[in-house]
């Protein structure tokens, strides 16, 4: 810039001595901020290398400020463009500009901020000879502000977010002190537990803990206060406001200050009673199974030893095996449609004489009665019996052969109701007692009394057999699905 400046005239300066500038010009070097000096014409008279840093480049001899700025767009900070340079505006009112913030748009493409100040300069006797222009890039510290603003900004959504999440999880979520006193829940801990918000806050831990399940989480909670572990899990049992009892399964975490040592826990709750109660009812009906899977084959077995030794031929023994299988599995069925709970007893009768009764050789009348899975299997297999011994021998071998069923439940003062069944043929051939009881009648009478604790009794009447048979009834039993 000495080159430059030394040349010219005092006098092309206005009232500014070409003394007063080569005094300055050490000072302006060693300013931090950018600062060129006008004279009263707005021509730049003496700048430093700072302002020829912001510029981006150098201005002409004699050149004014105006047409150095010509090729920028200045604009507030409100993003309107400026009509006027602040310069100018000081030169006509005398009126010094502070810290005003302006977006550059340089020649070269270059966006910039820059806080402006410009103050009319003044000789000793006080009359304005020029302005003294300050300006200083902070387009970097624009960015950092605004980089930290957006930080802020994401930092309060991220805290909304996860204040929302904690508040509306579907999971309880709780914070507790190394003592297990409670310093935050949300709601969903509070319909788990049946408490408010309040109560929770004043109590401890393992106030309502089932006792038996106490002592695995109070020591393994102890130990994450302690530092020995940073989270664990657990189910245990709690005892709800209201005295019921519910299954919890829990996560706690640790929460650790700069120091490494502990804050406090975070606990995760979720209620897992029903899956509890399934997995119970699970093992139940796999015990169930098991059992009914024992006794069923604990049937067949009978069913094959009994049935070998009623037949003379391996071909018979087939027939009467695979009819009485059969039998069996349509008993299956029919408990297997209301997931093993009950039968109806008309479908019990209709599956054993279907195939092989007449379109009209059957009637079937009685009470609508659901039956429990024991008797659904029995009176399946004694309807079955029944059935072949008509097909063989009574109404069913014979077109003109009826057979009725029907029954009913009976209830007598002070006693258990009672399920009264009776079978009666008619129009089949004459009938007569047996010289010896089968398998069949050994197995309808048998299995009532063994099986049901009931009574059977077979009546061989000439007009065709009758079969009685009483046994204790449960109640009918709702069926699944129906109305």
């Amino acid at each position: 810039m000495s080159d430059v400046r030394p040349r010219r005239r005092a006098t092309d300066y206005g009232q500014i001595s070409l003394e007063v500038l080569r005094a300055s010009d050490e000072i302006l070097e060693k300013l931090p901020v950018a600062v060129c000096i006008c004279d009263l014409e707005g021509r730049i008279v003496q700048y430093n290398k700072r302002a020829v840093e912001v510029w981006g480049r150098t201005p002409k001899p004699g050149e004014t400020h105006d047409a150095f700025a010509a090729l920028s767009r200045f604009y507030s900070q409100d993003g309107n463009l400026r009509s006027e340079s602040g310069l100018r505006k000081v030169l006509k009112t005398g009126q010094a500009i502070r810290n005003e913030e302006m977006v550059v748009d340089q020649p070269n493409g270059k966006r910039i901020a820059v806080l402006l100040s410009v103050d009319p300069l003044l000789d000793a006797r006080g009359e304005m000879v020029g302005v003294v222009n300050c300006f200083q890039d902070i387009t970097e510290r624009k960015q950092i502000h605004e980089e930290l603003a957006r930080s802020q900004q994401d930092l309060r959504q991220q805290q909304e977010r996860w204040n929302a999440t904690y508040e509306h999880a579907a999971i309880g979520i709780v914070e507790i002190d190394a003592e297990g006193r409670f310093l935050r829940v949300n709601e969903s801990i509070c319909d788990i537990t049946g408490l408010t918000r309040e109560e929770l806050l004043g109590w401890r831990l393992f106030a309502r803990t089932h006792p038996d399940d106490r002592d695995v989480d109070e020591e393994l909670y102890q130990r994450q206060a302690k530092g020995e572990i940073g989270f664990y899990s657990v189910e245990k049992r709690f005892i709800r406001k209201d005295g019921r009892v519910i299954w919890c399964s829990i996560r706690s975490s640790t929460v650790r200050g700069p120091d490494g040592k502990f804050l406090y826990g975070v606990r995760v709750v979720q209620d897992v009673t029903a899956r509890k109660e399934a997995d119970e009812r699970q093992k139940l009906l796999m015990d169930e199974l098991n059992h009914r899977v024992k006794n069923t084959l604990a049937t067949v077995q009978s069913l094959a030893t009994q049935t070998a030794r009623g037949t003379d031929s391996p071909e018979e023994f087939r027939r009467a095996f695979e009819g009485r299988l059969i039998a069996l599995s349509h008993a299956h069925d029919q408990l297997t449609r209301h997931h093993w709970t009950s039968a109806d007893l008309r479908a019990i009768v209709a599956g054993a004489t279907a195939p092989y009764a007449g379109e009209h050789q059957i009637s079937i009348a009685g009470d609508d009665v659901t039956v429990r899975p024991r008797v659904a299997l029995t009176l399946g297999m004694v309807f079955h019996e029944l059935t072949t011994n008509a097909v063989k021998y009574g109404a069913l071998s014979s077109p003109e052969g009826r057979i009725e069923v029907m029954w009913r439940v009976v209830h007598a003062p002070s006693q258990p109701p009672l399920l009264w069944i009776e079978w009666r043929e008619r129009g089949g051939p004459p009938v007569t007692a047996p010289g010896r009881q089968g398998f069949g009648s050994r197995f309808i009478e048998g299995s009532v009394v063994a099986e049901l604790q009931g009574i059977a009794r077979l009546h061989f009447d000439a007009a065709g057999l009758r079969c009685t048979m009483e046994l204790p009834h449960e109640g009918s039993v709702p069926v699944p699905g129906a109305d």
